[in-house]
């Protein structure tokens, strides 16, 4: 991984890019695994940060100074996308920095970034959308598995109806009925802590699978709208 591909995925986990990036960092993901492994470290760093911290409403006088530091504290630096990226680790480490200051009063301790070896193999799938359904917007998911933790956690879903909720399902590798996981977040990714009666199914050859369902799930134990998405647990690394 070059620093480049790290600032990427760093840039990623916080979503600091615009549309067209966002969806080219999200489609590298089914791709590469490698970058994907990065984006789940970025993610088991900077997310206990994110959930840890207070609202906190900024000050009135801080657009104005970021601003003012953006237009002229920086000359040429807004032009140059490379030179953001260089500074994407930096911006991290900035971030991190505030969040431990905000939460010094409640004595929380500041996440240190975990060695790479915790993270170098995790589980991930990659739900690809069915034939049927790519003419209806919908965009391809990530989805990461502690299967120690009985945790999964599945990317933004996107073009779900109205009055209806997408639910995720694992189906093992011997074909039995499909499980239940639970349901994903109406906006944003999704952290699903895993009942654990199904735990035995996060692991390598267990297929994930989005259906799309009356509010509140399936009413039947089984998935009964279309699949929308799905793809098979696989080891990383």
């Amino acid at each position: 991984m070059t620093s480049e591909d790290r600032a990427l995925a760093a840039e990623l986990v916080l979503g600091l890019l615009d549309a067209s990036e966002h969806a080219a960092a999200r489609a590298r993901l089914l791709t590469d695994r490698d970058f994907a492994v990065e984006v789940a470290y970025w993610q088991a760093w900077l997310m206990p940060l994110v959930h840890a911290a207070p609202d906190v409403a900024p000050p009135d006088t801080l657009e104005p100074k970021v601003m003012a530091a953006i237009e002229g504290d920086v000359p040429g630096a807004a032009t140059r996308r490379g030179g953001w990226r260089g500074l994407a680790f930096a911006v991290v480490a900035a971030a991190a920095a505030i969040v431990a200051l905000l939460l010094g009063p409640l004595h929380t301790p500041t996440p240190v970034p975990p060695p790479r070896s915790a993270v170098s193999a995790p589980l991930l799938a990659a739900l690809a959308v069915p034939a049927d359904q790519q003419a209806t917007g919908r965009a391809a998911l990530a989805a990461a598995v502690d299967a120690g933790a009985g945790v999964v956690r599945v990317s933004p879903v996107a073009a779900v109806p109205s009055r209806r909720a997408a639910e995720l399902w694992a189906i093992g590798a011997d074909g039995a009925a499909p499980v239940s996981l639970g349901l994903l977040a109406a906006n944003g990714s999704t952290r699903i802590a895993v009942p654990v009666a199904a735990r035995r199914l996060l692991r390598a050859g267990t297929t994930l699978a989005v259906s799309i369902e009356p509010v509140g799930g399936s009413m039947t134990g089984a998935p009964t709208g279309p699949v929308v998405a799905a793809g098979v647990i696989a080891a990383a690394g």
